[in-house]
């Protein structure tokens, strides 16, 4: 069941995607050639707004691989080819993941959501990652959360 909630997320995502696509469009439409900064503004709105929910098709994505038994199925072999160019797409568009644990907290990329008690680690390490965050063009797109040590 939570396979088919999963690919139903995925899907809901896409066509949200797809409805701000054309938005966009049509409101680009409306700029004059001339208004060259307003459409500058626009285009970095909607690559803001597009990446806001590939991330999240990335997320509902991770979590059906994460929780799919077998890896013989046509369903998972198109789900990890679709996930693949969805990485690329970030690679192209400078989008980098937060996703290191081992290093100090930084609350300007991290957001902490809860703390672990150790004598062994530094105080402030980012012991767990629970939700990639990503950055793109050093322009915080949404922070990790993460897990640190107290």
């Amino acid at each position: 069941m939570e396979k088919n909630s999963s690919l139903l997320k995925f899907l809901e995502r896409i066509i949200i995607l797809e409805e701000k696509f054309y938005s966009f469009v049509y409101e680009s439409k409306k700029i004059k050639k001339s208004d060259s900064k307003d459409l500058k503004y626009f285009q970095e709105l909607l690559i803001n707004e597009i990446l806001s929910e590939l991330i999240l098709i990335t997320d509902s994505m991770e979590n059906f691989v994460k929780n799919f038994i077998t890896n013989q199925n046509k369903e998972i072999e198109i789900l990890v080819l679709i996930f693949k160019l969805i990485k690329k797409f970030y690679k192209k568009f400078n989008i980098k993941q937060i996703s290191k644990t081992g290093i100090f907290f930084n609350p300007e990329l991290h957001e902490a959501i809860g703390m672990f008690s150790s004598k062994k680690n530094k105080k402030g390490i980012i012991k767990d990652i629970l939700q990639n965050g990503y950055i793109r063009n050093n322009t915080l797109i949404r922070p990790a959360l993460v897990v640190i040590y107290n």
